[in-house]
């Protein structure tokens, strides 16, 4: 079997698996996931945080198999084989190698990062996908002598990123350093193909634009306060807190092949240029920026994704030229790290998946993060459900919160799938929810209003309705405590004074 059959029957398998993995899924959809949904079903141009293209790529996948968690999240599991399909292509091409596009598909897969991240419906699998794609684009563009229609491509390819995650943004200056160093490819600085994919590119972004525009450019001030470009103090603490989550993330072996790869493609592509080259400036720059990031502020783990998507094929190039001149003995202790990265990899994908594995071993409950994002939610909403309904009986009743994560939460488990309103009362950031039509049109209405742990109600809230009754909602799991909610019942919603709001 070819190496490009053997990739494709890899890919299948693995999408098998994951999608019965969703179809028994023991996690409930994560607050960013519920949100996501949320936006899907108010289609725009464009949203507060992040662009339209997770939203429109779950309405398509719920509008074929239901607003359900399957219906949400099949959409990762469709992005991440595709992303590792060309990936295989990336280290095809850039290495001359079907072996190194193989291994490559075939690392990235059972990498904990990237393996949860192929479940879960978020920004990032349509990042690691555009990515990978426009980076393909360009190679096919650099060795297409019909022309530069793949630029044009690139250029599309990189607009529609865009619309997903805001991060391929980095990948436009990646290829124009890649072009500066590149002595052979240096001459496209100089055609125009490459700056027609830019306007290409900048054309797919107009509804982004456009959107903010209207809205008074929110999604610039937010994302420049989530990047702290407005400042920020030195510290080493969180950059060492950014690269242990990347070891731990990518598993310490793996890690080192990747670091690895990009070292010995910025040796040799500097030196002849060509796909080594292309590998390390369409990943290294962004691992760095972000690094540099790290020592003024707090990086989240997932940020970096997109640095070592080409690091992938780059390792296993490296790799194998390593085992190519190690004596029999060098090759005994490679193939052992082979085994052995790759294994980690295995290992740390399926406790991923089934955390409850470890728990014998750990002889506690895992309820600590990232897993606290992904249970209790179908509990409470079973619970609200039941309020909701006992407090019909009375009148009309909305479901509210006081973040949007919660909130997105009771949109989605709630029966019936309500609008969910989300409480402006004050020290909290500014999100989607404050740009819909709000809760004060609601006057009258009873409410349902959850907070997360146990907690009073806010005195905006208190003083916004005749009474509140609270009672604490506990999620049980094997009879030992896992999550706390809580719930309130509140009657004659008579509007809530609006707070200040962080636009960043």
């Amino acid at each position: 079997m070819s190496y490009k059959r053997l990739t494709i029957a890899m890919l299948v398998a693995f999408s098998v698996l994951r999608l019965a993995y969703l179809f028994y899924s023991p996690f409930a959809i994560s607050p960013d996931e519920a949100h996501y949904w949320e936006w899907s079903r108010r289609l725009a141009p464009s949203y507060y945080s992040k662009g339209p293209g997770v939203a429109y790529a779950i309405a398509f996948f719920t509008s074929i198999f239901g607003a359900n968690e399957f219906g949400i999240r099949i959409g990762a599991v469709f992005f991440s084989a595709l992303a590792g399909y060309v990936l295989y292509l990336l280290g095809e091409g850039l290495f001359k190698s079907p072996r190194t596009g193989f291994y490559s598909a075939l690392l990235i897969n059972i990498t904990p990062i990237y393996s949860i991240g192929s479940i879960l419906m978020t920004t990032d699998v349509l990042l690691v996908f555009f990515w990978s794609l426009t980076v393909l684009c360009v190679w096919k563009a650099l060795n297409d002598n019909s022309g530069g229609g793949w630029w044009y491509a690139a250029g599309l390819s990189g607009g529609f990123g865009f619309l997903g995650k805001y991060t391929i943004a980095l990948l436009f200056p990646s290829v124009v350093l890649f072009l500066i160093f590149s002595k052979r490819e240096k001459k496209w600085l100089k055609r125009p193909e490459p700056y027609g994919g830019g306007l290409l590119a900048l054309l797919a972004v107009t509804p982004v634009i456009y959107w903010n525009i209207v809205n008074g450019q929110v999604t610039i001030r937010h994302t420049m306060g989530q990047a702290h470009l407005g400042g920020g103090t030195l510290s080493l603490g969180p950059l060492f807190e950014f690269i242990g989550s990347q070891i731990g993330l990518i598993t310490p072996l793996i890690f080192a092949g990747l670091a690895y790869g990009l070292y010995r493609s910025a040796k040799e592509g500097l030196k002849d240029g060509g796909g080594p080259l292309l590998a390390f400036f369409t990943g290294a720059p962004v691992l760095l920026f972000f690094i540099f990031e790290s020592v003024r502020a707090k990086v989240q783990a997932n940020w970096a994704v997109a640095s070592f998507i080409t690091a992938f094929p780059a390792s296993v190039w490296a790799f194998e030229n390593l085992y190519g001149r190690a004596g029999q003995s060098g090759k005994r202790a490679l193939r052992v790290l082979a085994v052995l990265g790759i294994s980690l990899g295995v290992v740390g994908t399926i406790i991923a998946y089934f955390p409850s594995i470890i728990e014998p071993v750990a002889k506690r409950i895992i309820t600590g993060p990232p897993y606290n994002r992904v249970t209790g939610w179908r509990e409470l909403g079973d619970k609200v459900s039941e309020v909701k309904s006992e407090m019909e009986k009375n009148g009309r009743v909305f479901v509210a919160s006081d973040t949007y994560q919660i909130t997105s939460e009771l949109a989605f488990y709630t029966e019936g799938n309500p609008v969910a309103y989300n409480f402006n009362t004050g020290g909290r950031r500014m999100n989607q929810y404050d740009l819909w039509p709000g809760y004060n049109s609601l006057k009258g209405y009873d409410a349902v209003y959850v907070k997360g742990g146990v907690a009073g109600a806010e005195g905006v809230v208190l003083d916004a309705f005749d009474r509140c009754e609270k009672e604490v909602f506990t999620v049980y799991r094997d009879k030992r405590p896992l999550k706390e909610f809580s719930v309130f019942r509140c009657f004659n919603f008579k509007g809530l004074k609006e707070q200040g709001v962080d636009r960043y």
